[in-house]
């Protein structure tokens, strides 16, 4: 079994095309063909099912890649460490709402009482940042939605509110004076988050608690990307549940109009890793330390 194999099987499982993962790997198509019968014809497993019209994983498949990528990961993790002497590398996953407003401040202040720190981040939405813990190619994540599974730890370590934020237009403006309820706020155009967004499944909750259904909704657009979303509301396109965390810089600028709503929506972000996996004494001293920071 050789990396190149290997490479050749996670890129084609990632890119879900032969002539991709060429293109990612800069080899020939013929090549990822090669390494993959010959993974195939060592292990005596059929991995890639592969048709005219599709490309999927077999069940061996699934499994396997998950080892696949915890090889290469370890291969990456050896170079830079060879290469970069002293320094310790930290492999750290992170949702949308603890990347871009929660995971810099602690960054910050972790590298200047650590300096040999390197970190090595991933984003994705809460429920890609769980994939990655279980398929061990990030050892710790940082999400806004704890994973149901027994097989993983999920300390709380931040409080946030959801708050609804709308456009500070003349329409919105001359409806605030009104003092608005939220039913009357959510008559007008609404933009969502995408599925696995741990804010959305949170809006989800409360929306349920107030007995509002999506189909009573007028959902005018639904985005994975949070900043567009905010984008979208200065513009004036409608209104949007959203992070207190993000949209603070928005408000404090009077780009928006925010109406705190109930108690109830109040949400965690949670520090996830696997049970089963010892991790090293610099992501201990991270989870310290991020506990630490948001208690103070």
């Amino acid at each position: 079994m050789e990396f190149r194999q290997l490479e050749a099987f996670a890129a084609v499982a990632d890119l879900k095309s032969f002539s991709k993962a060429a293109d990612h790997l800069f080899i020939s198509q013929s090549t990822v063909s090669s390494h993959i019968k010959n993974l195939e014809n060592e292990l005596g497993k059929k991995l890639i099912q592969r048709t005219t019209k599709s490309i999927h994983l077999t069940l061996e498949g699934q499994t396997f890649l998950q080892y696949a990528r915890r090889i290469l990961e370890t291969k990456a993790a050896a170079i830079h460490a060879l290469n970069n002497t002293g320094e310790t590398v930290l492999h750290i996953g992170a949702s949308t709402i603890p990347s871009g407003y929660l995971l810099p401040h602690i960054l910050n202040r972790f590298h200047k009482a650590y300096p040999s720190a390197y970190f090595r981040i991933q984003q994705g939405d809460s429920r890609e940042i769980e994939e990655k813990i279980l398929d061990g190619t990030i050892q710790l994540g940082l999400i806004g939605e704890a994973h149901p599974s027994s097989k993983c730890v999920s300390l709380p370590f931040c409080t946030d509110q959801l708050v609804l934020a709308t456009p500070a237009t003349d329409h919105y403006l001359k409806l605030k004076k009104q003092s608005p309820d939220i039913y009357r706020l959510l008559m007008e155009p609404v933009i969502i988050r995408e599925q696995g967004s741990g804010t959305k499944k949170a809006a989800d909750r409360y929306l349920d608690e107030l007995n509002i259904h999506r189909q009573q909704l007028n959902v005018v657009a639904q985005i994975n990307d949070l900043e567009s979303i905010k984008q979208m509301i200065t513009a004036g396109m409608g209104v949007s549940i959203l992070s207190r965390f993000s949209i603070a810089d928005l408000e404090s600028r009077g780009q928006l109009i925010v109406y705190p709503i109930e108690s109830a929506i109040k949400r965690q972000f949670y520090i996830s890793y696997m049970k089963s996996h010892s991790l090293p004494p610099a992501l201990q001293e991270f989870i310290a330390f991020t506990l630490r920071f948001y208690k103070s």
